[in-house]
């Protein structure tokens, strides 16, 4: 799978919304029943670059992504044939992939842990807000936004690495996490008003304007 490596950080791509399936993608899920190899190395064109910004979008790290897009492709050739007829492609691999993202942090933070005997370890493996560099510099910065982004909780990140650097609508976020979108909301306003009370020191109200 040669289309990751061309992908430069911070560069977007994300998956296709979820929604009905057109003419294309059943025809692709026809062929990959019927086994053609051919389908399924058409699939992994058409979608590695998706995945893997989606997967660099939780981890801010290249090798992460690529193990994350490996693991992503291998899950989806085996239970590509569990895809139920109202599921969109794209929609179903975003949600496996979202959950290796998660499933590969937690196993992180618990390396972490009992590497360093700590209760709390920063990750530092997910995604930061794209924006205007400040007075105190780009680095600090950096860090006190991925400091915030330790703080919360692995469903919060969830929400909030969808929501800002994927650029999903809430709903979508819901889908790609299969949870209400109630529960998306509550999980949203908690991340964000904790990143912005982690953030009021140092930027100077400048994630006020987040919604």
């Amino acid at each position: 799978m040669s289309g990751p490596a061309t992908i430069r950080p911070g560069q977007v791509d994300a998956l296709p919304l979820a929604g009905v399936r057109d003419a294309g993608e059943n025809a692709l899920l026809e062929r990959l029943a019927a086994g053609d190899r051919g389908a399924f190395a058409e699939l992994v064109e058409r979608y590695q670059k998706p995945v893997f910004a989606l997967a660099y979008g939780f981890f801010r790290d290249r090798d992460d992504a690529l193990e994350i897009v490996q693991e992503a492709f291998m899950r989806i050739h085996d239970k590509i044939g569990a895809l139920r007829p109202e599921q969109s492609l794209p929609g179903w691999i975003r949600r496996l992939t979202h959950n290796l993202c998660v499933d590969r942090y937690r196993r992180l933070a618990r390396q972490r842990r009992r590497e360093c005997g700590l209760e709390e370890v920063p990750e530092r493996h997910f995604a930061v807000l794209d924006g205007p560099a400040q007075e105190w510099g780009r680095s600090r910065r950096q860090e006190a936004i991925e400091q915030a982004l330790d703080r919360l909780s692995p469903r919060q990140r969830s929400v909030f690495v969808l929501k800002y650097r994927q650029g999903l609508k809430l709903p979508q976020v819901a889908e790609a996490m299969a949870i209400s979108l109630g529960t998306v909301k509550a999980l949203h306003h908690r991340a964000l008003c904790r990143v912005r009370r982690e953030l009021a020191p140092w930027s100077g109200g400048e994630h006020e304007s987040m919604s």
